[in-house]
C-alpha cells in the first residue's frame, strides 16, 4: 500500500495540472436577446456561435480585463509609489503640526493659569526692563491667553 504522503502528492499534481475547457454557445433568440448557454441552442435561434472557453483559475482571474502592457503597468506602479510617498510626507507634516499645536495649547493653558492666579506678574519691556502688570494689562493678557487656549486646544 502506498503511503498517504505519496497519495497526497499524486492527487495534488493531478489537481494542479487539470485545466477545464468548456463549450459555450452564443445565440440570439426570437426576441432579439443574446443568450449564452452550455447546451446547443434550439432550432429557432437566428444566429449561433460556438466558442471554447478556458475556465482555469489563471484565465478566470484576467477575464473581462484588457491586457496592460508592461510599460503601462510600470507607469501605474510608479504612480502608486509616488502617491504613497506623498501620503507619507503629508502624514508626517500632519503629525508635526499636531505636535506643535499640542505644545502651543499646553503653553497657552499655562499662561492663562498664571494670569488667573492673581499673584503679581512681571513682563519685559522693549528697553529690557521688567515692570509689574497692572490690572488693565492683566485683563488684556488674560483675554489674549483665553483666545489662544480656544484656538490651540480644540
Amino acid at each position: 500500500m502506498k503511503s498517504p504522503v505519496q497519495l497526497f502528492i499524486a492527487v495534488a499534481i493531478l489537481l494542479a495540472t487539470a485545466t477545464v475547457a468548456a463549450q459555450v454557445y452564443k445565440w440570439v433568440d426570437k426576441d432579439g436577446k443574446v443568450q449564452y448557454t452550455d447546451t446547443p441552442p434550439p432550432a429557432s435561434a437566428t444566429k449561433t456561435e460556438a466558442k471554447k472557453v478556458d475556465t482555469s483559475p489563471a484565465a478566470a482571474s484576467t477575464a473581462g480585463t484588457p491586457a496592460k502592457s508592461l510599460q503601462d503597468r510600470a507607469k501605474d506602479f510608479d504612480k502608486r509609489k509616488a502617491d504613497d510617498a506623498e501620503k507619507a510626507k503629508k502624514s508626517e507634516a500632519d503629525q508635526q503640526a499636531a505636535a506643535a499645536n499640542a505644545a502651543n495649547c499646553r503653553d497657552a493653558r499655562a499662561a492663562l493659569k498664571d494670569l488667573e492666579t492673581g499673584r503679581p506678574l512681571t513682563r519685559n519691556t522693549d528697553s529690557g526692563n521688567r515692570e509689574i502688570l497692572d490690572e488693565e494689562s492683566r485683563q488684556t493678557e488674560t483675554a489674549k491667553a483665553r483666545k489662544s487656549v480656544a484656538d490651540f486646544c480644540k
